[in-house]
């Protein structure tokens, strides 16, 4: 028969593993609720990226044919406009005495036009860069703002090039328009700079202005229908493609963005 100290040691003892086997289930009990939660947040997270995905996929379709629609439309009337115009010129060249050259002139901007037209219409069109690729596509993009000889401009490419698959590289190059675009309509600058860096690991394509820069801070804050919005949507596409978009200006001083991605 137990003596009471006995009785007594066995029933902290057995109080003790008690409270220590409901404290392990506790315990237990809150890791697996902490880890639904998790998969559950994991879950939601995946969805939401797998629906913005599929939102930016339908969008650059959408965005495509589009413009390959205005591509036509500007090749079939404006484009055959002009070709009619420069025939009509020629003719009159033929027969008129041009003696201050001005039919020679016209002649002479109406085909540069055209050679435009087919440029822009050029850039409209995402099978381009399906069919060349990126750094050709922004090469083309260059050229054609070049042409405007309202900016210097140059591309240089870096390492070894790869593709980083039609759906990275026509948002990458949407992206890059977006941000030409906005430099030539915003920047004043006087050059625009281009840079496609291929390593094994990450690729990297950084526009740079030497324009008059602004206040990224201020401009991230301003309302959706307010300057800044394009920002927010260049780096939300970047994003959902798996890079990162860093943006580095001050007012006065240049602009540059540059977009990583993995390889």
């Amino acid at each position: 028969m137990l003596q009471p100290n006995s009785e007594i040691v066995v029933t902290i003892i057995s109080v003790s593993v008690l409270l220590t086997v409901m404290i392990v289930f506790v315990f237990i009990a809150i890791l697996r609720y902490q880890n639904r939660v998790r998969i559950h947040l994991e879950e939601v997270t995946n969805l939401k990226i797998a629906y913005e995905q599929e939102i930016l996929k339908s969008q650059l379709e959408i965005q495509n044919q589009t413009l390959q629609e205005i591509a036509q439309e500007l090749h079939d009337n404006i484009g055959q406009l002009l070709s009619v115009a420069r025939i009509n010129l020629n003719v009159m060249e033929e027969e008129v005495d041009d003696k201050d050259g001005y039919i020679k002139q016209t002649n002479e901007i109406i085909n540069q036009s055209i050679n435009d037209l087919r440029a822009l219409t050029k850039s409209f069109d995402g099978d381009f860069v399906q069919q060349f690729g990126l750094e050709e596509s922004l090469s083309h993009e260059i050229a054609r703002i070049r042409k405007t000889k309202r900016f210097a401009t140059e591309i240089n490419i870096v390492g070894e090039k790869y593709s980083l698959g039609y759906e990275r590289e026509i948002v990458l190059f949407r992206v890059a328009q977006e941000i030409l675009n906005n430099a030539l309509k915003h920047s004043k600058a006087q050059n625009l700079i281009v840079l496609l860096n291929y390593t094994p690991e990450t690729f990297e394509l950084t526009i740079k202005d030497d324009g008059k820069g602004f206040d990224i801070e201020r401009i991230q804050q301003n309302e959706i229908n307010q300057s800044g919005a394009g920002l927010r949507n260049i780096q939300r596409r970047v994003k959902l493609i798996g890079g990162i978009c860093q943006i580095s200006s001050e007012i006065g001083k240049e602009t540059q963005i540059t977009i990583t991605l993995n390889h």
